[in-house]
């Protein structure tokens, strides 16, 4: 299990880091010459076990690189744990692997996978991808925090946190059990913030919120 401090990318506005996951040690330090060489800093894994060891140190990464055909614990096997881990459940996989039949794509999408990419893979499309999925999350948490900005102009602090609920798909009654208020009183305050906002139905203020 190796770790390699990358540098500051030109233009990037954060530092992001990236586990590749690999058996194959040659994969694994050409990945992670491209990586370094294009300012991401990156942690390295041999097997999928110690990939989620370095999961669960809340390490913060913004991608992980994971390769589907390895020893002991498989790539799917590998990302289903990540997923069931509090400190890996929102970081996006990328799977690069040599398997390009149809079926393995399937199931890697299947599983969870931000994307899917094939080995050998052209340098430029490569990094294209992963850049497209690491400042995804970033550009999504603006819009989210730009439309949470426009509901505190109208809403108490009581409603905001109730269509927080809302946009995070809890139901009325999940809510009141959340939070310990009545069904009734979950629903008059739901009521409340469609009335405010002008939205007609709860799955519009989740769309706001989620979505912009």
């Amino acid at each position: 299990m190796e770790e390699s401090s990358g540098t500051w990318s030109e233009g990037m506005m954060e530092y992001y880091r990236i586990l590749c996951v690999d058996d194959d040690i040659n994969m694994l330090n050409t990945v992670e010459d491209i990586l370094i060489s294009s300012g991401y800093s990156v942690s390295l894994a041999k097997s999928g076990k110690q990939a989620i060891d370095f999961v669960k140190k809340g390490i913060g990464f913004s991608l992980i690189l994971l390769d589907v055909d390895m020893p002991g614990m498989d790539g799917y096997e590998t990302l289903r744990e990540i997923k069931n881990l509090d400190e890996g459940k929102d970081i996006p996989v990328i799977f690069l692997t040599a398997k390009d039949e149809p079926d393995f794509e399937i199931k890697g999408f299947e599983y969870g996978a931000a994307d899917y990419i094939t080995k050998p893979f052209v340098k430029s499309v490569f990094l294209a991808r992963i850049k497209n999925r690491i400042t995804a999350p970033s550009r999504q948490k603006a819009i989210e925090n730009e439309n949470l900005g426009r509901l505190k102009n109208i809403l108490s602090d009581l409603e905001l946190k109730i269509a927080g609920y809302i946009a995070e798909g809890l139901s009325n009654q999940e809510i009141a059990d959340k939070t310990s208020y009545s069904y009734g009183y979950v629903r008059r305050i739901v009521s409340s913030i469609l009335e405010k906002t002008g939205m007609k139905r709860r799955s519009d203020i989740r769309q706001f919120l989620k979505s912009g």
